[in-house]
C-alpha cells in the first residue's frame, strides 16, 4: 500500500517538473523573441527617418519666412499701412515632360516656388482696415543672381476671406545679404489697390538654404581688397 502511494507521489512530481520545464522553455522563447521584434521595429523607424532626411537633403531647396513692415505711398503720401506674414518655398522639382532635352533622356531638376502671405491693410487714420491673403501662387520662373532671388508667377488674392482678385501676376524679390522681401503685385489686375512708388517690403525671420543666394553676391572693391590682403598674409605666415 505504502509502496503504491510512494510510486504515485513520484509520478505526480515527475509530471509537475515536466510541465514546469515546458512552460519555462516557452517563456524563454517568448521573452527572447521580444528584443528581436523591438530591434526590427527600431531598424524600420531608423530607415524611414534616414530616407526622409536624405530626400530633404537631395531636395536642395530654399525656405524663407518673415513679416511685412511697409507703408504704401502714392504722390508722396502714405495711403495704406501694411503688416503681416509671408512664407516662401523654392524646391527642385523634376519635370519629366518639359525638361527632357532632345539629346538626353535624363530629366533635369528645375526650381519650383510657392509663396503665400497674410497681411492687414489700414489707413493712416486707422480706418478701412481689412485683411488680404495671397494663395495658390506657384511658379517655375526662378532666377538667382547678384545676391538676389527673383520669382515671377500667378496667384489669387483674397480680401477678408473672399476671393477678390483672380490670377494676378506677382513678383517675389529677396534682396541682398539680409534677404529683404520686395513684393510687386500687378496694379492693373488689382484695380490699383496695391499701387505704390516702391515694392511692398518685408523682413526675414527664418530661412533655410539662403546660402545659395548669398554665394552669388558680387564683392565690393573694399571686400575684394580685404580678401586679397588676408590671402597675402596667410601666404606670408605659411612661408615663415
Amino acid at each position: 500500500m505504502n509502496k503504491n502511494r510512494n510510486l504515485y507521489t513520484v509520478s505526480l512530481l515527475f509530471t509537475f517538473l515536466s510541465i514546469s520545464l515546458i512552460s519555462a522553455q516557452n517563456h524563454i522563447k517568448i521573452t527572447n523573441s521580444l528584443p528581436v521584434y523591438a530591434l526590427n521595429s527600431e531598424a524600420k523607424i531608423i530607415k524611414i527617418v534616414a530616407k526622409n532626411v536624405n530626400s530633404r537633403q537631395q531636395d536642395n531647396g530654399i525656405q524663407a519666412s518673415g513679416h511685412f513692415a511697409n507703408n504704401q505711398i502714392q504722390n508722396g503720401s502714405v495711403t495704406w499701412i501694411q503688416g503681416g506674414l509671408w512664407d516662401l518655398v523654392v524646391r527642385n522639382d523634376t519635370n519629366m515632360t518639359s525638361q527632357i532635352s532632345k539629346n538626353t533622356s535624363a530629366p533635369t531638376p528645375s526650381p519650383k516656388a510657392a509663396f503665400s502671405a497674410n497681411f492687414t491693410m489700414v489707413k493712416p487714420d486707422g480706418s478701412e482696415s481689412h485683411i488680404h491673403s495671397i494663395n495658390n501662387f506657384v511658379s517655375n520662373d526662378v532666377i538667382i543672381g547678384g545676391g538676389d532671388l527673383v520669382i515671377t508667377g500667378i496667384g489669387n488674392i483674397y480680401s477678408d476671406g473672399a476671393l477678390k482678385f483672380r490670377q494676378v501676376p506677382i513678383t517675389v524679390h529677396l534682396m541682398g545679404k539680409q534677404h529683404v522681401l520686395g513684393l510687386i503685385i500687378d496694379t492693373v489686375k488689382t484695380q490699383n489697390h496695391f499701387a505704390s512708388t516702391h515694392e511692398m517690403f518685408g523682413t526675414l525671420i527664418n530661412g533655410i538654404g539662403l546660402e545659395k543666394i548669398e554665394k552669388t553676391l558680387t564683392p565690393t572693391k573694399s571686400q575684394s581688397q580685404e580678401q586679397q590682403n588676408r590671402k597675402s598674409m596667410n601666404m606670408s605666415m605659411s612661408m615663415g
